[in-house]
């Protein structure tokens, strides 16, 4: 995002705010204003049109899933034929991080999460706890599409 892009976004209701009956009262400050708005809406549905990703769906493993014959597993990575998804143990998935120019205040910064690693932990817990809390997921029933092999 450039310098220029960053100081509109933050102008607009920086404008309103220094000066609101010239903006809410007079017909040019209301035109003024509109225009302010708009061209910041298309910035932003252009730069959501560029980022825009396939979210990964994910559900918990039960200790039932490894029975069920829509489960599959491909090295470490475990998935559910049925929905399509991938399953992931309990504490698994670490935010992957970015900075990123804040959108409230000019020459800020503000941190975002980039993405889920899935091949982490997302605190070191034993195995010891991550199996039992398998055992407990759906509270220790298995899901209601299950279907043994």
């Amino acid at each position: 995002m450039s310098e220029e892009t960053e100081r509109e976004f933050v102008n607009w209701w920086q404008a309103l705010a220094r000066d609101p009956d010239y903006y809410t009262n007079t017909e040019q400050g209301q035109k003024e204003l509109a225009d302010m708005i708009r061209q910041e809406s298309e910035r932003l549905l252009e730069d959501i049109g560029k980022s825009v990703r396939r979210t990964k769906e994910v559900i918990w493993m039960s200790r039932f899933c490894s029975a069920c014959q829509d489960y599959r597993e491909d090295g470490r990575r475990m998935t559910c034929k049925r929905w399509g998804v991938r399953i992931v143990k309990p504490f698994q998935g670490r935010a992957i991080w970015k900075t990123i120019p804040s959108r409230t205040s000019f020459g800020e910064k503000e941190m975002v999460v980039d993405g889920i690693d899935w091949d982490s932990r997302w605190k070191e817990i034993s195995d010891r706890v991550v199996e039992m809390a398998v055992q407990m997921v759906n509270g220790g029933f298995p899901y209601f599409c299950y279907k043994s092999k």
